[in-house]
């Protein structure tokens, strides 16, 4: 998070300053000097929390440098939102030399963008870990994240037997029980007619590659 207080000489800065106190989602503010790689990042974050404002034209020390106020720019803005899961409100508006891109909280929390999910800690933005994501699901009153049904799995094409037995050897199972009586049982999967479907959590235990469906674990 950081602190709007710059000199009364600048102008710009001092209008977003006088803003950001009337700002009644939130007061995070995140300052950036251009439209950088982790836009994205920031813009998840503070989507998962109360939302907040990016300023764009102003470096980390609150000194402002801005930038070219386009079309270019605010399509570009826009096309990122839009391509969070789910797309992320956001308002473009240029005060003084700053681009201002205010980030409403989500009301679908979680949201992720390519690179995973994340939210804010203070003033700093940190990536979700899988026990962090369920908890999220959890916290947010939405249906259970490890019982929902992810149909990217094929199964058994990507399920990993040997985690699998490993598994079955530290939980103290004995006999030869069926793998998917297993997976029932323990709600890692359900059954749909002769298939079986696998859900996040069993993804999370058993799967070959559990990145390529959660790219964030």
């Amino acid at each position: 998070m950081r602190t709007a207080g710059r000199s009364e000489r600048d102008d710009g800065f001092n209008f977003i300053a006088f803003k950001a106190r009337d700002f009644t989602v939130t007061r995070v503010l995140e300052y950036k000097e251009d439209l950088s790689a982790s836009f994205s990042r920031e813009l998840v974050a503070l989507a998962n929390t109360l939302g907040g404002r990016i300023l764009l034209g102003v470096r980390d020390d609150g000194s402002v440098v801005g930038i070219k106020d386009s079309n270019d720019l605010r399509a570009r803005i826009q096309d990122i939102a839009r391509n969070c899961d789910p797309p992320v409100q956001v308002l473009v508006e240029p005060v003084g030399k700053v681009m201002v891109v205010t980030v409403r909280e989500s009301n679908a929390k979680p949201v992720q963008c390519r690179e995973g999910f994340f939210w804010r800690q203070g003033a700093v933005t940190q990536k979700l870990s899988r026990n962090e994501i369920r908890d999220f699901f959890r916290t947010e009153g939405m249906i259970r994240f490890d019982l929902s049904v992810n149909p990217r799995f094929r199964y058994p094409e990507d399920f990993d037997r040997d985690k699998f037995k490993n598994w079955l050897r530290l939980s103290g199972i004995t006999g030869r029980p069926r793998t998917e009586d297993v997976l029932v049982n323990i709600k890692a999967a359900e059954r749909s007619g002769e298939r079986l479907l696998f859900r996040n959590a069993g993804i999370l235990f058993f799967a070959k590659n559990v990145r390529h469906f959660f790219n964030q674990a």
